[in-house]
């Protein structure tokens, strides 16, 4: 996306630098990486990035509309449906294909979004790691809108703990330990410091 960026990282590129960025990686939790890492960062350009956030903002949008849930009411079969759920998801992930469009310029394309916080606590140990071992310039950040490592943190616990407890705040999910994103709940116990729990854990009263 960046062509002076992705030129010097590819001439730097060793198959030894990349085996040893993911043994590191690998072992901050022995035995929990359990799918492939992708040799390199993609370098995002200003314009592109603001395509990307423009998609994101006009579904959130959409999503924000007071109607929208009366709009998505037939969405979920009945027998499916969760009692006392909040009005709005805390948390939304978008997947972006990079596509080529008509006119030879590259676009974002949206492939799913969902409202789970999916490897958010992951994206927080990755980059660190990657700059131990590849020539990332320090001006590069994975953080948008001024968010540094501390305040996504702690924008997380905001979010997921605010009030409580955070012995009384869990990360519920069926069979965690052998989710293939597990790597992910073992970071999210360390960052934000609660507790992942199986479903078939829970003792109800």
């Amino acid at each position: 996306m960046i062509p002076a960026l992705r030129k010097a990282f590819n001439e730097s590129f060793t198959k030894e630098k990349y085996e040893a960025f993911l043994h590191e990686l690998a072992n901050v939790y022995p035995g929990q990486l359990d799918f492939r890492v992708a040799e390199t960062p993609v370098f995002i350009d200003q314009a592109f990035k603001k395509k990307a956030l423009d998609c994101c903002e006009k579904i959130v949008d959409i999503i924000g509309d007071p109607h929208f849930k009366d709009y998505t009411k037939n969405a979920v079969p009945p027998h499916l449906n969760v009692p006392n759920e909040n009005d709005r998801s805390h948390f939304l992930v978008f997947d972006f294909g990079i596509c080529v469009n008509d006119t030879g310029e590259y676009e974002p394309q949206l492939i799913e979004m969902q409202g789970f916080a999916s490897l958010f606590a992951f994206e927080i140990l990755i980059p660190e790691i990657s700059k131990k071992h590849f020539p990332i310039p320090e001006y590069l950040d994975c953080y948008l809108h001024g968010y540094t490592k501390e305040t996504y943190i702690q924008l997380m616990k905001d979010i997921i703990i605010d009030k409580e407890d955070p012995e009384n705040v869990i990360l519920l999910e069926i069979f965690p330990r052998k989710q293939k994103t597990r790597v992910d709940f073992f970071a999210t116990e360390d960052y934000i410091g609660i507790k992942m729990v199986c479903l078939t854990e829970l003792i109800k009263e």
